[in-house]
């Protein structure tokens, strides 16, 4: 009966961690860190809805990086050797004063994307179209 106590409260402290407005060392976190983090969802593909895993990383100044993965997840659906996508974006000019909203747009070639989180949500666009 220990390790479920145990694994709870790990997972009760790393939730108290991350909702806390300062990091392990005492610093105030930049409001770009909340946009970091793991989402999983479905879009729209071949007329048929694809389960999708999205990892964000902040990698300072206002840019991110995006890794999508198709199935889901890793350990969540991802398949080896399935399809995975990697994509550089930066925080849209229109998110700086927002606290609630953020939007980061991200290009590849000549598509761009846009990916917008609100209270932890995540509504992917593309040419103003609801992707996922």
């Amino acid at each position: 009966m220990l390790k479920p106590f145990v694994v709870l409260m790990i997972c009760t402290h790393a939730w108290q961690a991350f909702a806390s407005e300062t990091d392990i060392f005492g610093a105030k976190k930049s409001p770009q860190t909340e946009l970091a983090g793991e989402y999983i969802g479905t879009y729209l593909g071949d007329n048929k809805q694809i389960k999708y895993g999205l990892q964000i990383f902040a990698m300072g100044d206002g840019k991110f990086r995006a890794v999508g993965y198709n199935g889901g997840l890793p350990g969540d659906g991802f398949q080896k050797g399935g399809k995975i996508e990697r994509v550089e974006g930066k925080l849209a000019k229109n998110s700086e004063g927002n606290p609630d909203t953020k939007t980061i747009v991200f290009k590849n070639g000549k598509e761009e994307a846009t990916a917008t989180v609100t209270q932890g949500n995540l509504v992917g666009r593309e040419n103003d179209e609801v992707i996922a």
